[in-house]
């Protein structure tokens, strides 16, 4: 496993920029699949999880209304996960190095999903146990008021969010851009922006979403592309093209389920 190295707050949170986590990132898929990092391709999350990071993974209904889908244990320790029929909790006992995921993510249709929460809680792995290691005395506590969990909200698989305000707001967005960067490594990602722009004999340039109805095709035919090439989500494969401004101009709001 590549090291990750960078400083740290009192809080046990990285500093690190977005570049320097790309840059991690594509050392990261150069160890584990080096394929993956020039030729596109969906990324099989549950390997990587599992073969390369040495992880247990158990799927479980986390929480009743189902706005938690995925959940990472840096400890021993026990979980409330709620019943597949009842929706009643009931104690789950984890061991360190579980991550738990909503079973519903299994299914066909979700695949996209199920791949991008499994690479945020690899994300959490790779570069938060410091944060949330219980000997952490400035730690902040997760979803279940345990600070050894990391938990991953489901109502959306990537935030473009600018603020973060606290350090679980930091965290999470960290583990955004890890997840995208991870499934959608830069060079690969400039492989199919540059066949992209070879189907209409034009030289790449950044798409200005706005600056004509050409534009707006474009935004929308790339975005298509890059989530069939990488099996992402539409919303996901946007907004990493967004962060690389490969895309830009006015923001297009797409549902959040």
């Amino acid at each position: 496993m590549v090291k990750f190295v960078t400083s740290y707050s009192l809080s046990r949170v990285p500093f690190i920029t977005y570049d320097a986590l790309d840059e991690y990132a594509e050392a990261v898929v150069r160890d584990a699949i080096p394929q993956a990092l020039t030729t596109p391709q969906p990324i099989d999350a549950e390997i990587f999880v599992e073969y390369y990071l040495g992880l247990n993974i158990e799927y479980a209904r986390i929480s009743g209304d189902r706005q938690i889908l995925g959940m990472t244990a840096f400890d021993n320790g026990i979980v409330q996960i709620a019943d597949l029929k009842t929706g009643a909790p009931q104690p789950f006992p984890v061991v360190k190095g579980t991550v738990i995921i909503d079973p519903t993510l299994a299914q066909k249709r979700n695949l996209p999903r199920m791949r991008f929460t499994l690479m945020h809680e690899a994300s959490h792995w790779l570069i938060h146990r410091q944060a949330f290691s219980e000997d952490n005395p400035l730690g902040s506590p997760g979803v279940y008021e345990n600070q050894y969990l990391a938990a991953k909200e489901g109502r959306i698989d990537y935030s473009r969010k600018q603020e973060e305000r606290t350090d679980s707001e930091r965290i999470e967005r960290q583990a955004d851009f890890l997840a995208s960067a991870l499934l959608m490594p830069r060079p690969a990602l400039r492989t199919v922006f540059r066949e992209f722009f070879a189907l209409y004999n034009e030289k790449p340039r950044t798409i200005v979403r706005g600056a004509s109805e050409t534009d707006d095709c474009y935004a929308k035919l790339l975005t298509e592309l890059v989530a069939d090439r990488f099996g992402v989500s539409k919303r996901a494969a946007l907004i990493r093209l967004e962060k690389l401004n490969a895309i830009g101009g006015k923001v297009i709001r797409l549902p959040t389920v």
